[in-house]
């Protein structure tokens, strides 16, 4: 059983291209744990700018400063699980780093914990002039989501900034996997059984001051497909739930294009099929690419085309006994189109997902 040191507080702060925000919110934290235990474990998610830089440079003689930089299987809540298996402080805090958190709040947030398991720092959003009129009805909206999910009345669950105890960081808790948009949603699901007080306080919330939000239709897809993975009892993994989704759509544009060639064009079902199977596979890598594997997503028109032609070569087996499947149940079982080309593509779907995730977007 891992130890921890009473009294001592870890604050974590996952960064990804935060080079002019990070220092000041450092030197900010620094300043009001002048008299406390703490560490900061910042977790870099692959910055290509400075951030890192920056922070070796600034705090190089601070031991209370650890950074980890994450190379393998990036995203936002990865990234804080993984910070949060190597704290040790009895007390933890998450928040952002690019400076919307004060770090005034952070211990009004940490006394709360002498009287409950979890302090949430609540963003008011019916008076909220720091982010934009989009953002806040998103913000409303994924909170009212939430809340009829996980059976627990928040008003801000999807904030960044929060503080618990070590005592929340079960097995549940690490093992789920999600790989979703806020890991405060996961910290309270894996937590649900066991009863747990939890308490919300006002916090500031600042304008970005330098930077681009991570507000996205990525995150927006992700944060989706961890909602869906919540209502499946954590059963499915997020992932999985992301590429299913794109595969229904592939599938109803598969149809549409078989239907296309079919009748339009006059061409022989296989011929229609293999044409459909092939713009279907491609738009599915395109939006798998684009949503559901962002963070280790493929930038370049040039390793896009590379990485699409070794999906389509590893993905083979799976072509060949899709076509094989829709041409053997066509001409053998049945001459319905339509149904012959759903049991085609039913051959190849898990063994594209499974080859997708171990070959084409591994983690980088």
């Amino acid at each position: 059983m891992r130890k921890y040191i009473k009294k001592k507080i870890s604050i974590i702060i996952p960064t990804f291209n935060e080079e002019y925000n990070i220092v000041n919110l450092i030197n900010g934290i620094i300043e009001q744990f002048k008299e406390y235990n703490y560490e900061i474990i910042i977790v870099d998610d692959g910055s290509t700018d400075n951030t890192v830089e920056n922070i070796f440079l600034e705090f190089k003689n601070n031991k209370n400063i650890n950074v980890i930089q994450r190379e393998l299987d990036r995203g936002l809540l990865q990234s804080i699980k993984f910070a949060l298996q190597s704290i040790t402080g009895e007390k933890f805090v998450v928040m952002d780093g690019d400076g919307q958190h004060s770090p005034k709040d952070i211990m009004p947030l940490i006394k709360e914990l002498d009287h409950y398991d979890l302090s949430i720092g609540s963003r008011e959003l019916q008076n909220m002039t720091s982010m934009s009129s989009g953002r806040v009805f998103l913000s409303k909206f994924f909170n009212s989501v939430v809340r009829a999910v996980i059976s627990i009345k928040l008003s801000d669950p999807l904030t960044g900034f929060f503080a618990g105890r070590v005592s929340l960081l079960n097995k549940k808790f690490f093992s789920l996997t999600s790989s979703g948009f806020k890991v405060l949603l996961d910290l309270i699901y894996s937590n649900k059984s066991n009863k747990i007080k939890i308490t919300e306080k006002k916090i500031d919330f600042y304008s970005r001051k330098s930077g681009d939000s991570k507000l996205n239709a990525q995150v927006m897809f992700s944060f989706m497909t961890q909602i869906i993975s919540y209502v499946c009892k954590g059963l499915l993994p997020s992932k999985l739930i992301g590429f299913l989704i794109i595969g229904s759509l592939g599938f109803f544009l598969h149809i549409g294009i078989l239907i296309f060639f079919l009748n339009l064009k006059e061409l022989s079902f296989i011929a229609s099929h293999v044409i459909a199977t092939l713009i279907a596979s491609s738009i599915n890598f395109l939006l798998n690419n684009y949503l559901n594997y962002y963070n280790s997503k493929i930038n370049t028109f040039k390793k896009v085309l590379k990485s699409m032609l070794k999906y389509y070569l590893v993905n083979l087996p799976g072509i060949l006994a899709n076509i094989w499947g829709a041409s053997f149940a066509y001409n053998i079982l049945l001459k319905n189109e339509i149904i012959s080309s759903m049991i085609g593509i039913f051959f190849d779907t898990m063994f594209k997902y499974f080859v997708s995730k171990t070959w084409i977007w591994k983690s980088n």
